[in-house]
């Protein structure tokens, strides 16, 4: 995802899920938080994203925290830095020898 884009589209997703919560009466911003950060724990694994120069290069359980402590914005940056790997726009590290 593009970042311009990454604001916006959490902001939709909070706003869903702030509806739905109402209308079930019971909250899911945490729940929401907990799995989108799950999710990226995963997926950076999966996508090596400790290969790639990013502020977000870490590994999966630090990443998990990270993010779910600074959803609003680990979560737009995730998905622009997985857009950019995805599309070979991320440079990757240099190797260490």
């Amino acid at each position: 995802m593009k970042w311009y884009w990454g604001i916006p589209f959490a902001v939709i997703i909070i706003l869903i899920t702030i509806f739905v919560s109402r209308a079930i009466g019971f909250n899911l911003i945490w729940l929401m938080i907990i799995g989108t950060a799950l999710w990226e724990a995963f997926d950076s694994n999966k996508i090596r994203l400790k290969e790639y120069k990013s502020g977000l290069s870490y590994g999966p359980i630090v990443l998990f925290i990270a993010i779910g402590l600074l959803w609003l914005a680990g979560f737009p940056w995730y998905l622009h830095i997985r857009y950019k790997i995805n599309h070979g726009l991320a440079e990757l590290k240099e190797k260490e020898l």
